[in-house]
């Protein structure tokens, strides 16, 4: 495959704004080729589409990292924390994730006649933005949901190994559009490339609080499940290397859910 020629793990994690930058191309033409192929399923299609384009990255990606558990291991490299292992990871998730995001949301801006490829994420906030509050103080509510969310991530990487990156570009597309929605309301006012980014920090503002934590756990929920699949497919049950990469994706997982029990107490006290 031609993406898996151009970029590698080693490379995509010294390099992240190369993923960032075929995030880019990649998301944009699954957007064109569900439009023009699949108008009508569009919206869920192109989400398919960018999951097709990246999942066999990412499942290299998460081989690289299971291997630096196995190397910690047999170079006894206590020293080096789990934090150190996989940071570079997270920096892979996150260029991915703006791509998808700016994309989508620039689409939805710019090229009004697509629109029908955001029915879906359009639906998702029916009546949030026709004068109906969205009801803050509900911390039960959102951190439910998002541990739901989280699960689905988490298992999803250990059954599919990249499988949560559907997950992931279901929520940019959905996050895009929000931020669209709020670019349009200032467009009659300063015109569309203006308003798009000043409608983009202004919608990026609002929910960057919660946000952050909240997509942090499904980051590292996704991570936590990449490596401990890889391992069950590489390593021998209960090996060394097993039980290293095991405690790494038990780690993982703890700090994903203590991050969306932050993003949720957040979320409940404001109003987005």
């Amino acid at each position: 495959m031609v993406l898996e020629a151009i970029l590698n793990p080693k490379k995509a994690e010294d390099k992240p704004w190369l993923v960032f930058f075929i995030a880019v191309i990649l998301s944009f033409l699954a957007i064109y080729i569900s439009w023009v192929l699949f108008p009508s399923q569009a919206s869920i299609l192109s989400v398919a589409f960018v999951t097709i384009f990246f999942v066999p990255f990412f499942q290299r990606l998460f081989r690289f990292e299971e291997k630096k558990d196995e190397l910690a291991v047999r170079k006894h490299m206590k020293h080096d924390s789990i934090f150190k292992r996989h940071q570079k990871a997270l920096y892979v998730y996150g260029a991915f994730f703006i791509g998808v995001i700016l994309v989508y949301s620039a689409v939805f801006t710019f090229i009004p006649s697509m629109r029908d490829v955001f029915s879906l994420q359009l639906e998702w906030f029916k009546g949030s933005f026709t004068g109906q509050a969205v009801e803050a103080g509900n911390f039960a509510r959102y951190f439910v949901n998002n541990t739901q969310v989280m699960l689905i991530f988490f298992i999803l990487s250990i059954v599919f190994g990249a499988g949560a990156v559907f997950i992931l570009s279901w929520n940019a597309s959905v996050i895009a559009v929000y931020l669209g929605i709020v670019v349009n309301k200032f467009i009659p006012a300063l015109g569309v490339s203006t308003a798009y980014v000043y409608g983009f920090t202004i919608g990026a503002g609002s929910i960057i609080f919660h946000a952050i934590p909240e997509i942090g756990g499904y980051f590292f929920a996704g991570i936590a499940g990449g490596v401990l699949s890889i391992a069950l497919l590489r390593e021998k049950f209960m090996s060394k290397e097993f039980k290293e990469a095991g405690k790494d994706a038990m780690v993982w997982f703890v700090l994903a859910e203590v991050l969306i029990i932050i993003g949720a107490l957040i979320e409940s006290r404001f109003i987005i």
